[in-house]
C-alpha cells in the first residue's frame, strides 16, 4: 500500500473513529444520554472532511517536506 493511501485512510477512518470513542466516552462519563444516530453522523462527517481535506493535505505537506513536490 503506498504511503500516500495509508496517510489518507488514517485521516478518513482511524481520526473519526478516535473522535468518536473519545466523545462517546464523555457522553458516559457526563451521563448524558447516548443516541447511536448522534455518534454515526459524528463519524461520518469527520470521515468525510478527513477524506477531502486532511488526508490530502497531510500527503501534500510531507510530500513537500521531502522535497519531492
Amino acid at each position: 500500500m503506498s504511503k500516500g493511501l495509508k496517510i489518507i485512510l488514517l485521516w478518513s477512518l482511524a481520526f473519526p473513529a478516535i473522535i468518536t470513542i473519545g466523545r462517546m466516552i464523555i457522553d458516559f462519563i457526563l451521563g448524558r444520554e447516548m443516541e447511536f444516530i448522534s455518534y454515526m453522523a459524528v463519524f461520518l462527517g469527520m470521515g468525510a472532511a478527513g477524506l477531502i481535506f486532511g488526508g490530502p493535505l497531510v500527503y501534500l505537506v510531507t510530500k513537500s517536506k521531502e522535497g519531492k513536490y
